[in-house]
């Protein structure tokens, strides 16, 4: 960890797009290699599948200028092995008190998925870095952030889960300070990967140059 909390967390906002990645040490490598080229820097690397400890020390060792998040956390103990294993940041489909609290130990950020204003709060409450709306196109993630941050407007939000070209201003226009996509930015060809991180890269340049 060279970098704590609040660095990492404003990496998070600046960089605005991450890849989501479940997959094999060398496929997530080329995964992260491919998205890098085409100007992605945030990745996650999920703990649905068991080599992602692994995965997480080789992308951090061949690619240092990516910020790396140990997806699925679930629990205490997962998050510490994460933590020992280099990530940056920590995410989980749903909030756990006992990750929020090792995680602000460790001066880690953590982002955990809510799906109610309740949980979104509480999870503030104990530090969370991020709100992760997830999963972002069942809950209807655009509508349901700008209900949300109206009477929230300091709620961070990070928008995971149905992201694709179309509905990505959608999400930035709501509110959502960071998206996450799986399918673009994780499936197909790794040349389909890096196009479709450069299109990405440029999409949130001209819309952010558009709203300055």
């Amino acid at each position: 960890m060279d970098m704590q909390k609040a660095e990492i967390t404003k990496e998070i906002r600046d960089y605005g797009i991450m890849s989501v990645v479940r997959a094999d040490v060398q496929t997530s490598l080329n995964i992260a290699e491919a998205g890098l080229k085409g100007g992605v820097k945030l990745i996650e690397l999920s703990f649905t599948v068991p080599t992602a400890q692994e995965s997480i020390k080789q992308v951090k060792k061949n690619f240092p200028e990516i910020i790396i998040g140990a997806g699925t956390v679930l629990d205490a103990i997962t998050a510490r092995i994460a933590i020992l294993s280099g990530t940056d940041f920590i995410l989980s489909p749903e909030f756990d008190k006992d990750v929020a609290l090792i995680c602000n130990r460790y001066q880690v950020p953590y982002l955990p998925g809510c799906n109610t204003v309740t949980e979104a709060v509480e999870a503030m409450t104990y530090g969370a870095a991020f709100i992760k709306v997830f999963p972002g196109s069942a809950i209807d993630g655009p509508k349901w952030i700008n209900t949300v941050k109206t009477p929230i407007p300091n709620m961070p939000i990070l928008a995971s889960g149905g992201g694709n070209f179309d509905n990505f201003n959608d999400f930035l226009d709501a509110g959502a300070d960071c998206v996450a996509f799986g399918g673009l930015l994780a499936n197909g060809s790794l040349q389909q990967i890096e196009s479709n991180a450069h299109k990405l890269t440029e999409q949130l340049e001209a819309y952010r140059k558009n709203k300055a």
